[in-house]
């Protein structure tokens, strides 16, 4: 199992990709009646080859076959509260150790909804996009009209630039429940990854403006404001995150280079000690 979590969970030698820990993955347990599916479901992967997923296949395992997988049991020991000491585990910053209890729990009931969604979250923030894909596919297996996976998804398509199957993704999630504050925090996160820095600030200030406790909101939203060259504002943003994940330290990593950016060498100092000791805590712990 520890296998699986370093070679799937830790970002492989020499990665572009940053790891991101903003953690979409924290938001409150839903009602657990509404948790996961009762129904059959299989484990998507991510094809191999170039070119746009077609949303008709199948789920199917590694030899191709239509994978069978144990549905989803509601009175397998634990389960929701397992769910939630590993979500709670991710609020605290110790990822590796929260990916180690979804795997746990899934390798159990596969077909657990909720637990493939906080999984592929969680590879989200990690910066695995590749994995993040799997885990939504899954999950959208299960329940293809739940719009917050569908715009994960899409989301997720847009991190390794597959525009078309993420604008797709997108609209669908969109059409599915148009008034979904994390359908549009994903549609969001689509547009800052597409390089539509403008149409993401939009996006995210109007959910920041909804739900000022929304914390990926007010991650991407100074990002996009970093990048747009509004130093100042991105500031606000950054500490709005810290207020209200303090463990955050992406978000502390993110300020110091913006402090950097306003030549404050002191405050910047400050902040990237404080993302230094939270990713060593974290590293500790795994």
């Amino acid at each position: 199992l520890w296998e699986e979590i370093v070679r799937e969970v830790i970002p492989r030698p020499n990665e572009e990709s940053i790891p991101v820990f903003f953690v979409k993955d924290l938001a409150e347990l839903p009602d657990p009646q509404n948790v996961g599916d009762s129904g059959d479901g299989g484990t998507a992967s991510v094809q191999e080859e170039s070119g746009e997923h077609d949303d008709s296949e199948a789920a199917s395992g590694p030899d191709g076959q239509a994978a069978e997988e144990k549905p989803f049991d509601p009175s397998a020991p634990y389960v929701d509260e397992r769910l939630a000491i590993a979500v709670r585990t991710a609020r605290k910053g110790r990822m590796q150790e929260a990916a180690r209890l979804y795997i746990e729990i899934l390798s159990e009931t596969p077909a657990y909804l909720e637990a493939q969604f906080r999984l592929g979250t969680l590879y989200d923030d990690l910066g695995r996009p590749e994995l993040a894909i799997e885990r939504f596919r899954a999950a959208s297996a299960l329940d293809p009209t739940n719009a917050r996976v569908r715009a994960s998804l899409g989301a997720a398509y847009g991190a390794v630039g597959r525009f078309k199957a993420a604008d797709t993704e997108m609209q669908l999630a969109l059409s599915l429940d148009p008034t979904s504050l994390e359908v549009r925090v994903e549609q969001g996160l689509l547009a800052f990854r597409k390089g539509l820095n403008a149409d993401a600030e939009e996006i995210l200030r109007g959910v920041c403006k909804q739900d000022p406790r929304h914390a990926a909101a007010h991650f991407y939203l100074g990002e996009a404001l970093n990048r747009i060259g509004r130093v100042a504002e991105a500031v606000e943003a950054m500490e709005r995150v810290i207020e209200l994940q303090p463990h955050n330290w992406r978000a502390y990593h993110t300020l110091g280079m913006l402090f950097d950016r306003m030549y404050e060498p002191d405050r910047a100092a400050e902040m990237h000690r404080r993302a230094g000791e939270l990713t060593c805590v974290d590293s500790a712990r795994g």
